[in-house]
């Protein structure tokens, strides 16, 4: 396995650095200062003939300039076609009268300026010098976009790959349920998008929204950068001047209610070795309500901040996971308060009863001075230095006239956070926090759905699929006389499209190199870092894997007759006795599972569960190391669909889970291959495409050499 084996590694690094980064010492709280005061610049301000109001903030230190453009609509549902608006303004810089959307990605890359739209608006950035020409095509893309057919059906496409990958995303999972848990289908923000919502997205309808919601008069333009007002007014009269305003439809919903008691809510993630936890339900919580200060200090106390209450209890004092977070959050129409962690499954009651341990403990009890101190002077220090960024100034000046707050809500913001009481928290608290009153959702293995009854008000746990529709939870039973055995070599002969397990040795006999390229991304800490890997074999004693992140190596592995070891930049350099040689030898092999019983490895054949809408049959691994696993082969095709396993942690750390998917699979050779592998590593994202396999290379003894 290598993918998960270098995914391990990779995602190692990005835990241990984000872990290294974030640590602080929390032995002595820091004394509490007086509030800074600040200089908040304020913005000049313009509004054109045709409602559109501007916002400009001079920084003339570079010659850049930023613009964007918020169209301040309601939410609004979208029965039916879940997506739309998101998908409008996806395609709006695909095309429009004047231009392709080649044309237009050429004129921007041209200048190198970057420019994106989304479902409310536009935003780019460029030279000051081209800001006219950038000005241009935004303009053109926000008034003629055509909604190509072609590029309208590439992105549909795509999104429904997302879709059916996404069931093996706990998190995405948790994001859907948690939707329509909290406010309810009828809610615009409980509506989750189908794979026939997709199917009923047209090019009219995009048009029909873009036409009906996209008003300069409800329209807000934020410009940043290195132009003086006479220009800026020039340039938006020039190109946003013509557009028209209109009516456009206003929108009210009934206010969610919170849940009455307990709810707990649960979807099976067959094979699971984690529980996702969430607990939630929706507040009256708005931006730029009185109470914000107190609130925004008592939710990093709770769990905003690394140094909460749930992240020093669940992380740190009881060592169930990688960290822990909740907050409330405010809305221009509906509040939420959110709460999460991924644990080991056999702690994930335990977990929950933590969660609701310091959800009671900061409605009854006082904060510490320490805690109170240090949250404040952090919340302080991070306001004062985000307004370094006139982005920011900008962003609250739009605030302010968006939500209709006092023109001097920001700067008597740090006043207010400063004078916050234990007492106000106290009272902040027990106006949002709700154990008594809340929706408790797992997304796991059902084997520990039966520990969270406990926890239901009504002593029953409801099932979910990822579409946030009601299911039963059966077991089906499996055929008589069926073995593990069976099951395993009836994968490998699939593989190999044979119909016996004598002519699949046969066709793997004649194997005697191959050589995979593979290209990666993964999406960790609000980031996506790619990478190339390349993985080598040649009979019978040669292997060698590298892969290549920012323009290095950052994982190897090396095995060959005398000599072998692994590098990276994590762990440094390690040899392989004589004995590892041959094991991980062993397991690279394409026909390493014919001889599981050689290499150490037990079988259990577990049962039946559905996996990416397939029936599989359940395989449960342990190799000779003690490390487990299950496999999910599909009981139509035989192949391999989906990969749980979780390594043996070293003392004092946690686990390191991962969910495989294998999709697509192609012919090479004979053999049949994944083209697309899904992982899911502890709540991070990874893909990894087969650019190209070769079997039967000329692969040279001298291309595996190793130094010891």
């Amino acid at each position: 396995m290598l993918f998960n084996k270098t995914c391990k590694f990779l995602l190692g690094i990005l835990f241990v650095s984000n872990i290294h980064a974030q640590e602080i010492n929390r032995s002595n709280a820091p004394k509490p200062s007086k509030a800074p005061k600040i200089n908040l610049g304020e913005p000049q301000r313009f509004e054109l003939e045709n409602g559109l109001k501007v916002f400009l903030v001079e920084d003339h230190k570079l010659p850049q300039l930023a613009m964007n453009l918020i169209i301040n609509k309601d939410p609004h549902l979208e029965t039916g076609y879940v997506g739309l608006s998101d998908m409008m303004g996806d395609m709006m810089s695909a095309g429009t009268k004047n231009r392709t959307k080649s044309d237009i990605d050429e004129a921007i890359d041209f200048v190198g300026a970057s420019l994106y739209t989304r479902s409310n608006g536009f935003y780019f950035s460029c030279l000051s010098k081209h800001a006219e020409t950038v000005t241009e095509i935004a303009s053109d893309i926000l008034l003629n976009p055509i909604f190509p057919q072609e590029e309208l059906d590439k992105k549909i496409k795509r999104q429904q790959s997302g879709l059916k990958s996404l069931k093996s995303n706990p998190d995405a999972i948790g994001g859907r349920l948690e939707s329509v848990l909290s406010f309810g289908k009828s809610h615009p923000y409980g509506e989750i998008q189908r794979n026939e919502d997709l199917e009923n997205i047209t090019v009219e309808r995009c048009k029909e929204y873009h036409s009906t919601y996209f008003k300069p008069n409800i329209g807000y333009l934020v410009i940043v950068g290195d132009i003086q007002l006479e220009p800026a007014k020039k340039l938006c009269k020039t190109y946003f001047g013509s557009w028209e305003s209109g009516e456009v439809p206003a929108h009210s919903y009934d206010f969610p209610s919170k849940p009455k008691g307990v709810q707990v809510s649960f979807v099976h993630k067959p094979g699971a070795v984690q529980s996702l936890i969430k607990i939630f339900y929706p507040v009256n919580f708005k931006v730029g309500d009185e109470n914000t200060a107190q609130t925004n200090v008592m939710s990093n106390i709770f769990g905003g901040a690394f140094s909460s209450y749930l992240n020093a209890n669940l992380r740190e004092d009881k060592g169930y996971t990688y960290g822990s977070r909740g907050r409330v959050r405010a809305d221009r129409f509906v509040g939420q308060f959110s709460s999460s962690a991924s644990v080991r499954n056999e702690v994930t009651d335990s977990s929950v009863t933590q969660m609701l341990f310091e959800m009671n403990r900061i409605r009854d009890e006082f904060v510490s001075s320490d805690d109170l101190s240090r949250i404040k002077n952090n919340m302080i220090g991070n306001f004062a230095l985000s307004l370094e960024n006139q982005q920011t100034i900008a962003r609250y000046a739009l605030n302010v006239e968006r939500y209709n707050l006092p023109k001097n809500y920001y700067r008597d913001m740090l006043d207010k956070v400063q004078q916050v009481t234990k007492e106000m928290i106290q009272n902040a608290a027990q106006e949002f926090i709700h154990p008594d009153n809340c929706h408790i959702l797992v997304v796991g293995n059902k084997e520990i759905a039966d520990k969270l009854v406990q926890f239901d008000s009504d002593q029953k746990v409801d099932f979910y699929d990822y579409n946030a529709e009601p299911v039963e939870v059966e077991s089906k039973p499996l055929p008589e006389g069926l073995t593990a055995e069976d099951v395993l070599f009836n994968y490998v002969m699939a593989q190999t499209s044979t119909t016996s397990i004598d002519d699949a040795k046969k066709k793997f006999k004649k194997i005697k190199s191959f050589r995979k390229e593979m290209s990666a991304s993964i999406d960790a800490q609000g980031q996506t870092f790619t990478m190339e890997m390349v993985e080598q074999f040649k009979s019978p004693s040669f292997y060698k894997s590298e892969t290549i992140a920012m323009g290095m190596t950052v994982q190897s592995e090396v095995i060959n007759s005398k000599s072998g070891g692994t590098q990276n930049m994590q762990t440094g350099k390690t040899n392989f006795t004589a004995e590892e040689r041959s094991s991980k030898l062993m397991e690279h092999k394409l026909d390493s599972d014919l001889y599981y019983k050689e290499n150490g490895v037990t079988l259990e054949l577990k049962g039946i569960e559905n996996v990416m809408g397939e029936d599989c049959y359940v395989l449960n691994r342990m190799e000779k190391t003690g490390e487990k696993s299950t496999m999910f082969l599909s009981i139509g095709s035989g192949l391999l669909l989906q990969y749980n396993s979780q390594n043996t942690p070293k003392e004092g750390e946690s686990p390191l889970m991962s969910t495989v998917q294998f999709l697509e699979y192609q012919e090479n050779g004979g053999i049949l291959v994944p083209g697309k592998t899904v992982m899911d590593i502890n709540g991070n994202a990874l893909e990894i495409s087969l650019k190209k396999m070769e079997i039967n290379p000329k692969l040279k003894a001298s291309e595996f050499e190793w130094d010891e």
